[in-house]
């Protein structure tokens, strides 16, 4: 068969199945059905038969109803003829044997003996082959077509994958799809023409995540499979990456897919392999070596941006920590006693900055950045000192990924003259300090809730409110937001508290006013999960022990409010032994890399519901996961949020230890 390249090398087997549609394909064609037929036969022998048209593959698998019916229910009738092409008839018709066989001829004998003197009669079929030549020969078949189909073809695969993607990323679908859209619009522009607009863009906003350290325009685009890519402002992607095979795609040269692991091929998180990506592509843009190239623009933004970032670069004084201060830091930190000095001097101290981002560093925030993470639990943020000086800033948003940003001296300030900078509100924006205790709250950095903020801070009176709202709540609920602001008489202005009030279907209200502090809160999401009546972590002042220890809360629905108008919280102590890790795996969880565990339980721990994989009679499924300390279990969910398990306790993590219901006190609460 013509069809195949080197048809006598076939083993007999799968002769013996091409013979038997030889006769079809030479003299009548193979339309879809056929096609699904032949491949059935070859895959019952143990072969497929994939079709390479250009170096891309033409599947003979089904794509999907609206695909096949697009190839199967053509309209062969002399009216529908005379209509335009579809791309089977431009680019696989022409490859069989009976067009070139019906072109050899048409070409090779003259014009009277072909056309029998007019009298010849034609065949739809053979008058479908004269026009595909009529046009091949007025060069009508533009490759702008060809590529604009294929193009739309892969989209739709990104809106729902079918067997034509069977196997594939949506990264990869998305570089197809890229791939032949842009050679849609050179042909596009070679022809003059004007281009389009891209095909299902705006379903892609979803997935679409700011590039942290990268000037605007640059998305990192995430897919739920694990795969990704950095998209550019006019829409080419680098640095593809796949999670599950732990390889990413060059930039360079052919964009061969390479080893995302280290030298000691110890893989990297999808965190590092972006700070990698970002900071290669700025140390690219001038000599522009990339595949595709950058357009001018691109490179010229990426080259300010460089300058704008090392004026602003802001590089930590060596501090000169010694090995004896590591060690006994350490030893204090792990077992609570050391036998060497861990102190820093006076001099190591002034090199730390007094404020990071409107947090005013104490002493003991100094150590903890000096000797490895500051964590901020409060805002969700925690700041790591790089051996380069670099401060990073790592912020833990409530349902994704970890975010990082290396800080710039815009970020930093030092307080040489006054040390009392919060008291004196004299060396810090106090507005931006609370914009950002907001945001990392959970309460989000709109533009109308800035404008809030700033109209209280400027009205006369002594107290004033913030309404907002939020789309965190389940389906079916409605939450909102007061934040409660006071002004002290030396002009400080502190964000005291917020209520939250939650509204189910029936019109049902639940709300609880959350103190704020420094030092305890907890976020807007918290909250909701709290009022829909999920468990939260959190650490607590043990009056007992005057030990800070672990705990869960819940809110008792059961028992009357207090005098304030706020539930009571029931409490899981450490001792009634509530371990997420060992809940996780006896509940039978699947986790397709370790760090996903890890965030898994963070997020279960958090009191939200969970997007997971586990055994269910025998199989995997996918469904959704809340953490019920109570009963020191999973409940288990399909994705339509129908139970799946009961709440007798799993297995192996029963203790003695009975429920201590003492309420904790609000104040003691720690986040």
């Amino acid at each position: 068969m013509d069809l195949f390249e080197d048809y006598d090398l076939l083993p007999e087997e799968l002769k013996a199945v091409c013979g038997h549609w030889q006769e079809k394909a030479a003299h009548l064609g193979l339309d879809y059905n056929d096609c699904k037929a032949f491949q059935e036969e070859c895959e019952a022998i143990g072969y497929t038969f994939d079709y390479g048209l250009d170096a891309e593959p033409f599947d003979l698998r089904p794509m999907n109803i609206e695909k096949q019916d697009f190839y199967t229910n053509q309209d062969q009738t002399p009216a529908a003829i005379t209509n335009a092409l579809n791309w089977y008839a431009k680019y696989i018709t022409p490859l069989t044997r009976a067009y070139k066989d019906f072109v050899k001829e048409m070409e090779n004998t003259s014009p009277e003996i072909f056309f029998h003197d007019g009298e010849r009669k034609f065949s739809d079929r053979e008058k479908k082959f004269m026009q595909i030549h009529s046009q091949k020969n007025r060069g009508t078949d533009n490759e702008a077509d060809k590529q604009k189909f294929l193009s739309d073809v892969w989209a739709k695969e990104l809106s729902k994958k079918t067997e034509l993607s069977s196997g594939l990323t949506y990264t990869q679908i998305d570089e197809k799809q890229a791939h032949h859209y842009r050679i849609f619009e050179a042909e596009l522009k070679r022809s003059g023409m004007d281009s389009v607009a891209r095909p299902y863009e705006t379903n892609w906003d979803e997935n679409m995540i700011s590039a942290s350290d990268l000037p605007e325009g640059w998305m990192w685009n995430d897919y739920d499979d694990g795969s990704g890519s950095l998209r550019s402002p006019d829409g080419h992607s680098y640095y593809s990456y796949d999670l599950q095979t732990q390889e990413c795609r060059s930039p360079y040269g052919n964009n061969e897919w390479i080893s995302m692991k280290d030298f000691y091929d110890v893989p990297k998180s999808l965190d590092e392999f972006k700070r990698d990506a970002e900071k290669d592509l700025k140390e690219s843009a001038a000599q522009n070596n990339l595949s595709p190239k950058l357009s001018e623009e691109e490179k010229r933004n990426l080259l300010n941006y460089r300058i704008l970032k090392k004026e602003n670069e802001f590089i930590l004084d060596n501090l000169e920590i010694t090995a004896d201060q590591r060690k006994a830091y350490a030893e204090q930190e792990e077992f609570g006693t050391t036998d060497g000095d861990y102190t820093l001097t006076e001099h190591q101290l002034d090199k730390i900055p007094d404020v990071i981002e409107g947090h005013v560093m104490s002493k003991n925030d100094k150590y903890e950045l000096a000797y490895g993470v500051l964590e901020r639990t409060l805002y969700g943020v925690s700041y790591e000192l790089l051996e380069s000086g670099e401060i990073l800033n790592i912020y833990m948003d409530e349902d994704a990924f970890p975010q990082y940003r290396i800080l710039t001296t815009n970020d930093i300030k030092f307080n040489n003259q006054n040390p009392n900078m919060m008291e004196t509100q004299k060396d810090f924006d106090q507005v931006q300090y609370l914009k950002d205790q907001m945001k990392y709250l959970g309460f989000g950095e709109g533009e109308q809730l800035h404008k809030d903020l700033e109209k209280g801070i400027n009205a006369k009176e002594q107290q004033f409110e913030i309404k907002t709202g939020s789309d965190k709540a389940s389906p079916g609920n409605h939450v909102d937001f007061t934040l409660k602001f006071n002004k002290t008489e030396r002009g400080g202005i502190f964000l005291n508290s917020y209520q939250a009030t939650l509204t189910n279907e029936n019109n049902e209200e639940r709300s609880h006013n959350f103190p704020v502090s420094r030092e305890s809160s907890f976020t807007a999401k918290e909250a909701i999960n709290l009022l829909e009546g999920r468990s939260v972590k959190i650490e607590f002042l043990n009056p007992k022990t005057d030990q800070v220890e672990p705990a869960f809360v819940q809110f008792d629905f059961n028992q009357p409010k207090t005098d304030k108008g706020n539930y009571l919280f029931q409490n899981f102590y450490k001792k009634y032994g509530v371990d997420t890790d060992k809940i996780a795996d006896k509940a039978g969880l699947i986790f397709d890399k370790p760090e996903w565990k890890e965030t898994a339980i963070k997020s279960l721990e958090k009191g939200n519901i969970v997007k997971v994989k586990f055994k269910q009679d025998d199989s995997v499924i996918e469904g959704k996961a809340i953490l019920d300390p109570q009963n020191r279990n999973l409940k288990l969910y399909d994705n339509d949020m129908n139970r799946l398990n009961s709440n007798k306790p799993l297995e192996g993590l029963e203790q003695d230890n009975k429920h201590e219901k003492n309420n904790v006190k609000e104040q003691s609460i720690k986040r």
